[in-house]
């Protein structure tokens, strides 16, 4: 192999191929942005010496002789390197140079048997025609049209300083003195442009290494597979995926007669391999069994660790490595296919299995009774082996029928899980029930019956087609949280000046809103001394050392047992109201499960501050993708719309309260939905 150091400029008119068994182009916006950064600080750089560039890692190609160009040049398939080369080439047609080099993908081939390199070309004009149903069959179109988006969005954010910021970025990547070689600069003995201050990169041909000997198959079917390690070696390494697809899908190994046919089926398994693949990064399904910690770029892992357990445990496949080892799948599937031989069958199998499981787990998905139950099993597993977890599935997925396979999920899984039997309480001894289960002292119980309510009422609306969001509960910013529906009391020593101060002006909206005759003079007296100490501005509460803050501080703090005695007066008075006391403010007819940041959100303000506050926080969540706001589940969405209440109890000052009514029937509903899984 012959390393060069070569510019940009030499590959000018160059053809490039990239196999079908490489991986499709996955640079994200900050990868993006990453390389035009360093692009602008090496030539903002001052005082370079003649001769200093800025190397991009390398460029890794093996000849191709079976493609034709239009010209009869010579085409190079990348073997690594395509990433950057492609956002080059993207860089590069976004500035508007004319000179640059040709660019395929041979995954996007139409017609893979013809061979002819413009079956599959990258045309940056065809580009920016495509729609978005295009894009959304197609991972590659996905990522190539938000990369060129980024490029263009730097260019424009970078314009306002420097207006000819293209000009200064193409003068980096190919300097006005840059003089283009006679011959092919591979073959170049001399470089002209020895002196320039410009991008450069490594170009490595491993050409010599990649040839496939016919008599020596088994020996050298992975050459290209062995290449791709040792280069990644110190960079970001090829996953188990990426190495078993290339595994599956190459073709040289067959004889000339049967090469044709297998590229055929290869093309059609690689366009399998991106269904599957698209189908498994969709939120909904993902999120259905989403292992723990689960940090892999691809969703495909899932399926090919799977079937790499079953050829172990059923084929009796053995390799030297930890089933934990980043690349033991690979190992796995390689090892099966030394030990079977290289062949069509060998290859069939394999896909046929890879296809069987993901049906499965498709065939779940695609039942909306199954989606739930699942999902909600897997909520409720917490940490678990995945594996151990997934193959109990199938294996009774596959010996029951359907409703039988539901039963099993409901009362042998999801009913065991938050079965309250055979459990005591803390004090008493006596047996737990859903009556005596209390904040504070069972958090787990009430969170996991809490969440196969919300779960089960979302799975009943068939006719709606709702999924339950498993993904916004398995979000990193999502933690289980417990809201008190009618709120909790103000006084607490534990709890710090501010978040005192934003609970109390809740109440005091309230008792607002309630109408004179309604008030006492006791809870309005109340209320007033509470004002001068408790009530602050935006900016009180926003500034930790804001003087004003700090002497309201000081004043309730000098009084404070006053002060808490007021605190009580304006508790027990919203307390009558919604007729509820001391035990049942902190039982489970008076939670509601949300997320933590949407717990502090709400504060503790009454019923109809909250709904508003959560309605806010839902459009929020659907405006912005999910990015910010959150998602209200069916049931705690029901709790503060009211809708346990009847009519009569639904008038327009019940609303502001969580009432007896409503918390019979809310409990109700928790109770028939309990015995539905326990019973």
């Amino acid at each position: 192999m012959n390393l060069i150091i070569a510019h940009i400029g030499d590959l000018t008119d160059m053809y490039f191929n990239i196999p079908d068994f490489q991986r499709g182009y996955r640079w994200e916006t900050k990868q993006v942005e990453d390389l035009l950064k360093d692009l602008l600080e090496f030539a903002n750089m001052n005082n370079k010496p003649n001769g200093q560039f800025y190397c991009l890692q390398p460029l890794v190609v093996v000849a191709n002789k079976s493609i034709k160009s239009s010209d009869s040049q010579p085409i190079f398939d990348v073997i690594d390197g395509q990433q950057r080369l492609t956002t080059l080439f993207l860089i590069m047609k976004v500035i508007g140079m004319e000179t640059t080099f040709h660019l395929r993908y041979e995954r996007a081939s139409e017609n893979p048997n013809e061979n002819v390199f413009e079956d599959g070309e990258l045309l940056y004009d065809n580009l920016l025609k495509i729609n978005n149903e295009q894009i959304a069959d197609n991972p590659d179109l996905f990522y190539l049209i938000q990369a060129q988006k980024d490029i263009l969005n730097w260019f424009n954010e970078h314009k306002k300083v420097r207006p000819r910021i293209k000009s200064f970025i193409e003068d980096v990547i190919l300097p006005p003195n840059y003089k283009k070689p006679d011959n092919a600069f591979y073959e170049m003995k001399t470089d002209s442009n020895d002196s320039l201050n410009d991008v450069r990169f490594i170009w490595y041909d491993a050409t010599a290494n990649s040839t496939v000997d016919s008599r020596d198959q088994q020996k050298s079917y992975k050459s290209s597979i062995d290449i791709f390690k040792r280069l990644n070696y110190g960079k970001t390494p090829l996953t188990s995926a990426e190495l078993i697809k290339a595994l599956l899908f190459q073709c040289d190994i067959y004889s000339n007669e049967k090469k044709p046919e297998m590229k055929q089926v290869a093309f059609r398994m690689s366009t399998e391999w991106d269904s599957m693949e698209k189908m498994l990064q969709d939120k909904f399904m993902w999120s259905m069994f989403q292992p723990d910690n689960y940090d892999r770029p691809s969703h495909i892992d899932i399926v090919l660790s799977f079937v790499a357990r079953q050829l172990v445990e059923k084929e009796g496949v053995e390799v030297k490595a930890s089933n934990k080892d980043k690349d033991y799948d690979y190992l796995v599937f390689n090892k099966y296919i030394e030990t079977k031989g290289y062949s069509e069958e060998t290859i069939k199998d394999l896909w046929s299995a890879i296809q069987d499981v993901f049906a499965i787990l498709k065939s779940w998905y695609d039942d909306l009774d199954l989606y739930h139950l699942i999902g909600l099993f897997f909520m409720l597993k917490g940490k678990n082996n995945f594996l151990d977890t997934m193959d109990e599935l199938k294996n009774e997925f596959e010996k029951r029928d359907r409703q039988d396979f539901i039963n099993w999920l409901k009362h042998d899984k999801i009913g065991k899980a938050i079965s309250l039997k055979g459990r005591m309480n803390g004090d008493g001894g006596e047996p737990l029930t859903l009556s005596n289960l209390l904040y504070g002292v069972h958090k787990k119980e009430i969170i996991n019956i809490l969440l196969t309510h919300n779960v089960t009422l979302c799975m009943r609306h068939k006719q709606d087609r709702q999924r339950f969001p498993f993904y916004f509960c398995k979000s990193k910013r999502y933690t289980h949280s417990l809201e008190h529906i009618h709120p909790q009391h103000l006084y607490n020593e534990e709890i710090d000046f501010t978040t005192l101060c934003r609970w109390f002006m809740d109440k005091k909206d309230a008792v607002k809103m309630i109408g004179d005759a309604a008030k006492d003079k006791k809870l309005i007296d109340a209320v007033e001394r509470l004002s001068t100490v408790l009530c602050l501005t935006d900016d009180e509460l926003k500034q930790e050392n804001n003087a004003s803050k700090k002497t309201k501080q000081e004043n309730y703090e000098n009084k404070i047992s006053e002060f808490a005695n007021d605190l009580e007066i304006v508790d027990k008075y919203f307390d009558e109201l919604a007729n509820i006391d001391e035990k049942e403010l902190h039982s489970l007819s008076n939670m509601a499960l949300v997320d933590k940041d949407t717990n502090a959100a709400l504060g503790n303000g009454l019923l109809n501050q909250k709904r508003k506050k959560l309605q806010i926080l839902s459009r929020l969540f659907e405006e912005t993708d999910g990015k910010d706001g959150a998602v209200t589940f069916a049931g705690t969405w029901k709790v503060f719309n009211k809708e346990y209440a009847t009519d009569a109890d639904a008038s327009a000052s019940n609303l502001n309260y969580w009432t007896k009514l409503d918390r019979e029937n809310y409990i109700n509903e928790i109770t028939e939905i309990y015995n539905e899984y326990v019973e």
